[in-house]
């Protein structure tokens, strides 16, 4: 009888323990100023090119509201989320998707000012979507700034992923949202960021109460 208890009493504090411990390891580990992002891939302040740290720097109170929003949910400890952020064209305002997939479902937040939208607006969206738009960007691939006249030129966004402890982030390029023939002068196709922006718009309308 003695034997059986002081099982139950191992088993409850081993379960116990295991849940602090997977509480203690969940970690996002997202540079939400961007800072260390843009200073690996040699994007540099000048304001003469309206680079993304010019943008940033003039945007520094909706930053910190954006990047609060965003640690807020991720204390929530989402399984997969990704987050989109980026001047929205050619207005230079600001467009931020924040998606999340958790023990309540799928969904993410939109916000963006060139709809005059001050807060994030949260939409549902189906698991087979949800699962098709982050394989996607958990897949994407940072592409180069050659023939652009410089990383300040090529890049226009952020992307930063999460699944399974495993966090990524990266810069979005210009083509992300627009791929066109420089030389040419010659629009080719819609980027992958924007088809991506699209399916969430045209399967998602309505928005859900927060």
């Amino acid at each position: 009888m003695t034997k059986h208890l002081l099982n139950i009493i191992l088993i409850i504090s081993l379960s116990g323990f295991s849940s602090f411990a997977q509480n203690i390891g969940y970690s996002v580990d997202w540079d939400l100023s961007y800072e260390k992002l843009l200073n690996q891939n040699g994007v540099k302040w000048d304001h003469s090119q309206g680079t993304l740290f010019t943008w940033l720097k003039h945007r520094e109170q909706e930053h910190q509201f954006i990047a609060e929003f965003v640690r807020n949910e991720l204390k929530k400890e989402p399984q997969q989320v990704f987050l989109i952020d980026h001047p929205t064209f050619p207005s230079a305002g600001r467009t931020t998707i924040l998606g999340v997939k958790n023990d309540q479902g799928c969904f993410y937040y939109w916000r963006s000012t060139d709809e005059n939208m001050r807060d994030f607006r949260r939409r549902p969206i189906s698991n087979e979507l949800f699962s098709q738009v982050f394989n996607r960007l958990n897949t994407l691939k940072q592409r180069g700034f050659q023939n652009m006249g410089g990383p300040e030129k090529a890049y226009a966004g952020f992307l930063s992923t999460y699944q399974n402890g495993q966090a990524r982030q990266l810069l979005l390029h210009i083509h992300d949202f627009l791929e066109f023939d420089v030389e040419n002068q010659e629009i080719l196709r819609v980027g992958r960021i924007s088809e991506i922006e699209s399916s969430l718009q045209v399967n998602n309308k309505q928005p859900v109460n927060h």
